[in-house]
């Protein structure tokens, strides 16, 4: 009898055990997330987390998230899309290439087409255009007041950005000093290993309203371009269509407006 009863006992025990493997497995997605009876399939965004507005990282809750209007539209674009959004941030000279990787959907980052972009994917329709500009320390108001006045001296740019060739297209004699994340540029501006740093003006500002030690120069920066835009794999037409038709709703509602604005108010300047 004891015998049986502990043969019972054992196999109670090992068909609980088994019961708990199953409900895990089929309870959780590969990255451990619910996967439930309304699963999404995910589209991912991939992005550069350091260009406020557009997007940035900030606590809310006590929990690090990624916000900016970059953000906004791609939620924007996987919820009409019925699916889940994730957001993979990471170095923005590595965004094209992991596009082309296959290891993001789209890309969103204050991207420019230009033509050498142009050649490894494809973009959508702009749905933001900003200026840019130049980021000086305030003591020197007097001695940066010209693209020329900078000849011989060190300006930041981001590494793979728009504002590399606006260095050495408008900044005639300047030493182009590329870093691959802007606050890095910005210490570099104020601890004086730099004395300039090209970005984009609604940009330019955050960082401004966190350094009061510094400012946008008085005077133009030249740039003719189309505007931001989303880029994704070249030939994915399906995807792109349907960003595109986003992206013409939110311009002509006047919510990608709110959106902007939404990210202005998020980053606190």
């Amino acid at each position: 009898m004891k015998l049986k009863k502990f043969a019972a006992l054992l196999l109670a025990a090992v068909m609980t055990l088994s019961m708990a493997a199953c409900t895990k497995e089929e309870g959780q997605s590969n990255d451990g997330g619910s996967k439930g009876g309304e699963e999404k399939d995910q589209l991912v965004l991939g992005t550069s987390a350091d260009f406020a507005p557009y997007e940035f990282h900030k606590m809310v809750n006590g929990k690090d998230t990624i916000l900016g209007f970059d953000v906004a539209l791609a939620k924007k674009i996987a919820e009409e899309m019925d699916k889940e959004l994730v957001i993979k941030d990471m170095d923005f000279n590595s965004l094209l290439n992991e596009l082309n990787n296959g290891t993001v959907d789209f890309v969103a980052a204050g991207l420019s087409p230009d033509e050498e972009r142009k050649k490894q994917v494809d973009f959508s329709d702009p749905y933001y255009s900003g200026e840019q500009c130049c980021i000086i320390r305030k003591e020197d108001a007097e001695k940066y007041t010209s693209l020329e006045s900078f000849k011989d001296q060190q300006i930041a740019a981001q590494t793979g950005s728009i504002q590399e060739g606006i260095a050495k297209e408008q900044f005639p004699g300047s030493v182009l000093v590329s870093l691959p994340k802007l606050p890095d540029e910005i210490m570099s501006l104020s601890s004086g290993k730099v004395e300039g740093v090209i970005v984009e003006v609604a940009v330019a500002k955050g960082f401004i309203a966190q350094n009061p030690d510094l400012m946008i120069a008085d005077f133009d920066v030249p740039y003719d371009a189309t505007g931001s835009c989303i880029a994704v794999k070249k030939g994915n037409t399906e995807l792109l269509d349907h960003i595109n038709s986003v992206i013409a709703d939110v311009t002509s509602s006047g919510e990608m407006d709110e959106m902007v604005n939404q990210a202005n108010l998020d980053s606190e300047y």
